[in-house]
Formats: C-alpha cells, sequence, structure tokens
C-alpha cells in the first residue's frame, strides 16, 4: 500500500504560516536594520529562509495544498506586520506594499513546488 502524506489540521497550518509570515519581516528588520526585508541582502535572506524551511517541509511531508496554505497565511501574516509596525508612512503604502510582498512568496513558492515533485516521484521503500 502506497504511503499517504500525513494530514496536519489546516487552521494549524494557517496559524504557523500566519506567525511565521510576520516572525519573517520582524527578524529581516531586526538583522538588517531596515523594515522591509527586500531593503537588504541579509534582511531578504533571513527573511526567505523562515519562510522556504517550512514551506520545502510541508510540501515534502503533505499533500500540496498543504504548502500553498501556508504561503498564502505567511503573505497575510507578513503583510499585516508591515501594516501594524510599519507607522503611518508604511500605511499610506500599504495597497503596494501588499503587490511588491507578493514577490517575497515567489521563492519559497518555487523551492516548495520542487519538493512536491520530488515527494511525487520518490518511490517508497518496501521492508
Amino acid at each position: 500500500m502506497p504511503h499517504l502524506p500525513t494530514q496536519t489540521h489546516p487552521l494549524l497550518i494557517v496559524a504557523l504560516g500566519t506567525l511565521l509570515g510576520a516572525l519573517s519581516w520582524l527578524a529581516a528588520a531586526v538583522v538588517s536594520g531596515t523594515f522591509e526585508p527586500y531593503d537588504s541582502s541579509a534582511g531578504l535572506l533571513v527573511n526567505q529562509t523562515i519562510l522556504t524551511l517550512p514551506a520545502v517541509y510541508l510540501a515534502l511531508r503533505h499533500r500540496t495544498t498543504a504548502p500553498i496554505l501556508f504561503l498564502v497565511s505567511a503573505y497575510l501574516g507578513m503583510n499585516a506586520y508591515a501594516y501594524a509596525f510599519g507607522g503611518s508612512e508604511k500605511r499610506a503604502w500599504a495597497a503596494l506594499g501588499t503587490v511588491v510582498s507578493l514577490l517575497l512568496i515567489a521563492g519559497p513558492a518555487f523551492f516548495a513546488l520542487g519538493a512536491a515533485v520530488i515527494r511525487h516521484f520518490r518511490k517508497p521503500t518496501h521492508d
């Protein structure tokens, strides 16, 4: 019998994605000294690492909807953090920020897709 991916409750994935999305924005700011992750290489690297590792893990261990749900909720978490802690000038640019922050999801989505393809073609081992 083929191994089916394990199931994780979707609300847990949403909570994890939202939390890690906000954390990725905060950690990038702490490392780089700039508010937006894409304003420095170090901030972008931290942001992308925090988002990519769980997305790849979910793609390897769960059905394809899990990393998608994670990345959508991470996107929402990043934008909520930026809006809540960005100050009045950042709030004025919130609409543009939601479009630009889509670019922060592209890298993790690419690696999650690669992991999902690997999971799909990996043959289960039988003892």
